[in-house]
């Protein structure tokens, strides 16, 4: 039999009912689908277009149509079917759905088909229309599905109008469309809620789900595929994507009792479960995520990796031979890894193995290493009483790495190699500007001159510098130094917080507090930058913020003098309502 190609035009509703109008959109809809995968028939959805009538007008969306024999030709005409399919569903006085097969070269109807729907029975109208199209084409009727119950099937075609609004909207109107599809998933899980199995809704709840991995909007729909998974908790599929969901939220705790869900019902890949081991050492349970990790064997695609994380958790605990031996396996069974390699070679150099890990760094350095692999093997080098080529590989470094932490310790391992003069008028300076008496901070100043006239780029003079112009009262410059120091090294700790106290000194407290706050999230168990942040924020008034701070910071250090006089002022303003 030749190929027939049938042009299906959304059908309409009557009386006019916006879920009568639904149904009978997804209905169509669904018999398309019913046909995809038929030998002989191939059903092609009409999107019908209104065009206004000028430019200014804009066009629209129609979404059912009841056109007559000779316009359900032309809507077949222009898709290049054979035959067009066109209906209605009534809802009033009784129920019924009545089809209308168009030849297109004739434009005239050839078959029609008025099937009741009493209460009830609206899932078994698209079968019998189904069955009905595929014998007026003299073929074959399309597989039976699964039952459905109505409740369910109407919410399962409720949903699927929501996600056909959706699309509709995602251009125009983001937020009418995010809330279009929450409204499709929470009519999935009402679909499910009635009717467990019903497989229709499962999958269109697990296309809506994968699709918010890419939209963004995850969170959207944790909550729905929680009442899937309750509903149906055989769903392996549901289990993971609520894992996925959840690990990509932040939600560790739960990614894990979701993912050991989906495992218990159909084995992870070696990918996943490194994702779940990954899970597993954030909430602090290492022996979960080794044991994992140690189920995934050499012949997997995902055993270096695997490796790589286990050498990862030895060195956390202090097993440096473990470590070497689980990163190894990880270099040895895959693709030359660059940062494995490094990570390799810095572990063989705390060991004391200075000769292959300088030989691991720079096969590092050859595969592609991170700029610290460089500074790992100037190091390695150096300890190994080669300074020359120690020096060679940081002239290397800082010609491609001229700003950051990287950089920055290179220039200071540099300096001892090259100027161990510089480097003791730099430490005996460093030692001044920090506890030295006041009438050494003048000689020391002029030895972080000298060292920066030789070497400009070394943010420990510029701090130091700092330090001393705050000794000494000099807010601006204590400013500038410190300014210098962060383009040198971009959110180092220690100058933030230095800036910080620097802007305070010079009553600018707006800009100081960003600093200092900035200073504590980089250095969370440093009792003194939680107190001075929340220093910061009582002197911008904001009260609430400050408590939060000098709390943690109490916490941290029960018997630090300056926390606690920051909270008696605190508590002193709470109760006088102004600040000192």
């Amino acid at each position: 039999m030749a190929p027939r190609s049938v042009a299906v035009v959304p059908f309409g509703a009557r009386p006019a009912d916006p879920r009568g109008g639904a149904w009978a959109r997804q209905i169509a809809r669904r018999i398309v689908d019913r046909f995809a995968d038929h030998p002989t028939i191939e059903l092609k959805p009409v999107f019908l277009v209104a065009m206004g009538d000028t430019p200014s007008q804009a066009s629209y969306l129609v979404f059912g149509s009841t056109p007559d024999a000779a316009l359900a030709a032309q809507y077949g005409a222009s898709l290049g079917a054979s035959h067009a399919l066109a209906g209605l569903l009534r809802l009033e006085p009784s129920r019924s759905l009545e089809l209308s097969l168009v030849d297109v070269g004739q434009k005239k109807e050839i078959a029609a088909l008025a099937h009741p729907v009493p209460d009830g029975a609206l899932p078994d109208a698209e079968v019998a229309a189904a069955a009905w199209l595929a014998a007026a084409l003299g073929a074959d009727a399309p597989p039976p599905s699964a039952a459905i119950g109505e409740a369910a099937y109407a919410a399962v075609l409720d949903g699927m109008d929501d996600e056909v609004n959706a699309t509709l909207l995602a251009a125009s109107d983001a937020a009418q469309a995010a809330d279009a599809r929450a409204r499709a998933a929470a009519r999935y899980v009402d679909a499910l809620r009635a009717e467990p199995s019903a497989v229709a809704a499962e999958e269109r709840l697990l296309v809506l789900a994968a699709e918010s991995l890419e939209r963004g909007d995850e969170r959207t729909f944790v909550e729905p595929l929680e009442g899937l998974t309750e509903v149906v908790p055989g769903s392996w599929r549901g289990h993971y994507l609520l894992g996925e969901l959840r690990r990509l939220i932040g939600d560790a705790s739960g990614a894990v009792v979701a993912f050991e869900h989906s495992d218990a019902l159909h084995p992870l890949r070696d990918a996943d479960s490194i994702r779940l081991a990954e899970l597993y050492i954030k909430a602090g349970a290492d022996s979960s995520a080794r044991s994992r990790l140690r189920r995934i064997r050499p012949e997997s695609p995902e055993y270096p990796h695997a490796q790589d994380v286990l050498g990862v958790l030895a060195v956390q605990r202090g097993d440096l031979a473990e470590a070497a031996a689980a990163l190894e396996r990880a270099a040895e069974s895959g693709p030359r890894d660059g940062p494995v390699l490094a990570r390799l070679a810095q572990i063989l150099a705390a060991k004391g193995d200075l000769p292959r890990a300088i030989e691991r760094f720079r096969e590092a350095i050859v595969q592609g290493a991170p700029a610290d692999a460089r500074l790992g093997l100037a190091r390695a080098l150096v300890a190994s009483g080669d300074a020359v080529a120690a020096a060679t590989e940081l002239h290397a470094l800082l010609g491609i790495e001229r700003v950051g932490e990287t950089a920055a310790h290179g220039r200071r391992l540099l300096l001892g190699i090259e100027r161990r003069d510089l480097e003791t008028r730099l430490e005996r300076a460093g030692q001044a500007a920090v506890g030295g008496p006041v009438e050494r901070l003048a000689a020391a100043a002029a030895d972080l001159d000298a060292v920066i006239g030789a070497q400009p780029d070394l943010w420990e003079a510029h701090f130091a510098l700092g330090l001393i112009a705050r000794r000494n009262g000099d807010a601006e410059a204590a400013e500038a130094a410190f300014r210098r120091v962060l383009a040198l090294w971009p959110e180092q700790p220690d100058a933030l917080h230095e800036l910080g106290v620097a802007l305070l000194m010079g009553d600018r407290t707006a800009d100081a507090v960003p600093m200092l706050d900035a200073a504590a999230r980089l250095r969370p168990e440093d009792a003194g930058y939680l107190a001075d942040a929340g220093f910061g924020q009582l002197r911008a008034g904001n009260l609430e913020a400050a408590r939060e701070r000098l709390a943690i910071a109490i916490e941290l250090d029960a018997d630090d003098p300056i926390t606690k006089a920051y909270l008696q002022e605190l508590a002193r303003i709470e109760t006088a309502g102004r600040p000192n």
